[in-house]
C-alpha cells in the first residue's frame, strides 16, 4: 500500500520506477491526493484519465512511470511509456507521456509535482528520465510551458550533451469567464449580443426546448450513444471524418465519462428540442475550468449547436468556473467565444544512436527536403510561365 502523499521539504528526493499495470493501479489514492494540491495540472493528468487511457491504448507497450519520493511520501509522478514506430523500416523507440498517442488527443500532459517542491522534484524526474534505458527519442508533447518540468528536461538534456528540439505543440483558445451571464453579454459587441438573444428566442418560440446537464449515471450509456450519433451525423453531413469512429475511442471515452461522473468531473450539456436531445457538449469539469472535449448536434436543427453553446457558457458562469477551455482545434465557434489563447509545447530529446538518427531523417530531414523540392518546382513554374510570356 503506497502511503498518502505529503510534502517533507528537508528530505532528499529519490525516484523509483513502476513498470506493471498492477503497480499502476495501486497509485490511485496517492495520485489523487498529490494532484489535489498541485499548482499546475489538468483533468488529463488525473489518475482516472491516465489509467483508463493506458488500459485502452497501452496494451503490449512497456510502461515507465517514475515516482519521486521524499522519504515515504510521494512528491512527484511522471507517467511514460515506450512506443516503437518503424521509420524507414527501422524500429525507433519513442518515450512518450501516457495519453499521447492513439486516436484521442489531450492537451496539458506532464508530471504531477508536489506544491512547494516543484523545481526540485522536476529536476529529479528529468535526470531520471534521461537515465532510463530502452529509448531512442524522448517525445514529450502537449506540456504546459509554465510547468517546471518543461525547463528541467531541457536543462538536463543540455548537461547530458543531448540535442533538444523545442516546438509548439498546439495553440488553444479559451474564454475567461466573468462573474455573471449579464456581464458576459455586456463584454460582447452589440451584434453578437443581439445574435445570442435572437437565436435563443427563435428556437424557444418555434419548439419546446429544455437545457439540462445529464445527471443519471444509470443511463449514461444511453447519453453516450446519443452523443456519438449526433457527432457522426453532423460530420457525415459535412462529408468529413469524425472522432467517434474507432472501437478504442468509443470504449475509452465511455469509460472516462463514467469515471468522471462518479467524481463530479463530467459535464454533459444537453439541449432537448420537442422531446428529443438534438445537441450535446461533452465536457470535463476540473478545478475552476470546464474543458470542451467534443460536440454533437443534429444538422437538421441548424441553430441547436449555437444555442447549446450559449447555455453552456451561462451554466459554467453560474457554477462559478473561471475558464472555459476549448482545447486544441480550429473551429469558428471557438474564435467567436474565446477571449484569449495559450500554447502547449513539445520537447524532443535525441540520443546518439541509430534510432535517433532514423528519427532525424524521417521527421526532420525528409520534410525539409520535400519542402525545398516543392519550392524549386514552384519557382520553375513561375520561371517557365514568365519565359512563355
Amino acid at each position: 500500500m503506497i502511503p498518502k502523499s505529503r510534502v517533507l521539504p528537508a528530505e532528499p528526493i529519490g525516484v523509483r520506477l513502476i513498470q506493471s499495470t498492477e503497480e499502476f493501479a495501486t497509485l490511485a489514492h496517492a495520485w489523487e491526493t498529490l494532484q489535489q494540491s498541485a499548482a499546475i495540472t489538468s483533468v488529463f493528468e488525473t489518475f482516472d484519465w491516465q489509467n483508463l487511457w493506458w488500459q485502452t491504448y497501452g496494451k503490449g507497450r512497456p510502461l515507465r512511470i517514475l515516482v519521486a519520493m521524499a522519504g515515504e511520501a510521494i512528491v512527484g509522478i511522471l507517467p511514460l511509456y515506450v512506443h516503437t514506430q518503424r521509420m524507414l523500416r527501422y524500429p525507433v523507440r519513442l518515450l512518450r507521456f501516457i495519453g499521447n498517442g492513439g486516436d484521442t488527443t489531450p492537451d496539458d500532459l506532464g508530471p504531477i509535482l508536489a506544491v512547494g517542491r516543484e523545481h526540485a522534484v522536476a529536476q529529479a524526474l528529468a535526470e531520471s528520465v534521461l537515465r532510463l534505458p530502452e529509448w531512442d527519442v524522448l517525445h514529450l508533447s502537449d506540456m504546459n510551458p509554465a510547468c517546471p518540468f518543461t525547463a528541467a528536461i531541457t536543462q538536463a538534456a543540455a548537461l547530458a550533451h543531448l540535442t533538444t528540439l523545442q516546438e509548439r505543440a498546439a495553440r488553444i483558445s479559451y474564454l475567461d469567464l466573468p462573474p455573471t451571464w449579464e456581464s458576459f453579454l455586456e463584454s460582447l459587441s452589440n451584434h453578437r449580443r443581439k445574435r445570442i438573444r435572437y437565436i435563443r428566442k427563435k428556437l424557444t418560440n418555434s419548439h419546446a426546448t429544455r437545457f439540462f446537464i445529464w445527471s443519471d449515471p444509470s443511463k449514461l450509456d444511453e447519453a453516450f450513444d446519443r452523443l456519438a450519433h449526433l457527432h457522426q451525423k453532423r460530420w457525415d453531413r459535412a462529408g468529413e471524418e469524425h472522432a467517434f469512429s474507432s472501437s478504442e475511442y468509443l470504449d475509452f471515452h465511455r469509460s472516462v465519462m463514467k469515471a468522471c461522473m462518479a467524481r463530479d468531473r463530467l459535464r454533459l450539456y444537453c439541449l432537448e428540442i420537442s422531446g428529443q436531445v438534438r445537441a450535446m457538449q461533452y465536457c470535463y469539469r476540473y478545478r475552476n475550468a470546464i474543458y470542451v472535449m467534443q460536440t454533437g448536434f443534429d444538422p437538421d436543427h441548424s441553430d441547436a449547436g449555437q444555442v447549446l453553446l450559449t447555455y453552456m457558457v451561462e451554466s459554467a458562469i453560474d457554477e462559478g468556473h473561471g475558464v472555459l477551455d476549448f482545447l486544441r482545434g480550429e473551429h469558428a465557434y471557438k474564435e467567436q467565444f474565446a477571449s484569449s489563447k495559450r500554447e502547449t509545447v513539445l520537447r524532443t530529446v535525441l540520443r546518439v544512436n541509430p534510432g535517433a538518427w532514423f528519427y532525424r531523417v524521417r521527421r526532420l530531414y525528409m520534410p525539409k527536403g520535400k519542402a525545398q523540392v516543392m519550392r524549386a518546382i514552384r519557382s520553375l513554374g513561375i520561371s517557365n510561365s514568365t519565359t512563355e510570356k
